[in-house]
C-alpha cells in the first residue's frame, strides 16, 4: 500500500472473494481487511490471511469449500477495486 499524498493518511485495505458459481453463494463477500496509517509518500507491504471457513458455504449440515475458481479482489471500498486475481481451489 502506498500513500501518494503529502500528508499522513489512513486507509482500510479490504479483500473480497467471489466464489465459484456452483457454491450458490452471494456474489462477493468481504474476507479480510486491515487498517493502515502511512506517512506522506510512505509505503508498506501487507499480508492478510483468509481462513478457509471464510470461503466455505453451508452444505449438507457442514461448512464446505466448493472446488473451483475463486476471484480475490483488493479494494478501498466495495465499489473501488484496486487489483484482482483468480485462483483454483479444492
Amino acid at each position: 500500500m502506498t500513500n501518494t499524498g503529502r500528508r499522513e493518511g489512513t486507509e482500510v485495505l479490504q479483500v473480497y472473494a467471489t466464489l465459484p458459481a456452483s457454491a450458490a453463494a452471494e456474489p462477493r463477500r468481504l474476507v479480510a481487511f486491515q487498517k493502515v496509517t502511512l506517512p506522506a509518500a510512505g509505503s508498506k507491504r501487507l499480508s492478510l490471511t483468509i481462513p478457509v471457513q471464510d470461503l466455505s458455504v453451508w452444505s449438507s449440515e457442514t461448512m464446505t469449500l466448493t472446488p473451483g475458481v475463486y476471484t480475490f479482489a483488493t479494494a478501498c471500498s466495495s465499489r473501488v477495486v484496486t487489483a484482482q486475481r483468480a485462483l483454483t481451489l479444492g
